[in-house]
């Protein structure tokens, strides 16, 4: 039983570093049990004050795919402008709702809520990426979203069209692409921000 637990453990942290954000999908379709366990991770995410303020609305449907898809901004930093072409888009969505916006830990819920569903996903070799740079409105529109509910986030879901590359930061948090359309990832380095009984300041 020990080892059972030790083996799980070790394969909890291999799935958190394995994780990247994905941005290019598979076009093949996601089982709804799977994407049901997504859910299910994030209901069970730990709640401030365990109020459970967070709703979930998921879109596996090809023409609301696409119509959350033109919703969307993509890799930020990534210039001049751009998106997934139409072979690579994700192939699912989870909206992720709140009911209480006023709820001082509501982002906290939010916080964990998406890192259950992402590394969920990540264990089915399911990529992920919550984004948050989205046209509210119109999203509110076409899903009959009531007023009562805050749309906070979208997770785009597929199985994963590529594998980015982490890399050690050194001036910019910013990702890029290479030449061969790999992308790369700066990450500080645990060096860099990990300190023992006392704060100790980096030379």
């Amino acid at each position: 039983m020990i080892e059972i637990k030790k083996q799980m453990c070790i394969s909890v942290y291999n799935t958190i570093i394995s994780r990247r954000s994905i941005r290019r999908f598979q076009q093949k379709p996601i089982k709804i049990e799977i994407l049901k366990k997504l859910i299910n991770a994030a209901r069970l995410a730990p709640s401030g004050a365990n109020l459970q303020v967070l709703e979930y609305i998921l879109i596996s449907d090809k023409d609301l795919c696409s119509k959350i898809f033109d919703t969307i901004g993509w890799a930020g930093y990534i210039k001049p402008t751009w998106k997934p072409i139409e072979k690579e888009r994700p192939v699912s969505y989870i909206i992720v709702l709140t009911n209480d916006i006023d709820n001082r830990y509501y982002l906290r819920d939010v916080g964990l809520a998406t890192e259950n569903i992402v590394l969920t996903a990540e264990s089915e070799n399911i990529g992920s990426c919550i984004l948050c740079n989205i046209k509210r409105d119109e999203i509110r529109k076409f899903l009959d979203i009531p007023d009562s509910l805050h749309i906070d986030s979208v997770i785009a879901l597929g199985y994963k069209g590529e594998q980015p590359v982490i890399e050690n930061m050194k001036d910019s948090v910013k990702y890029w692409r290479d030449e061969s359309e790999v992308l790369h990832v700066p990450k500080r380095r645990l060096k860099d921000i990990f300190h023992i009984n006392k704060f100790k300041k980096n030379i």
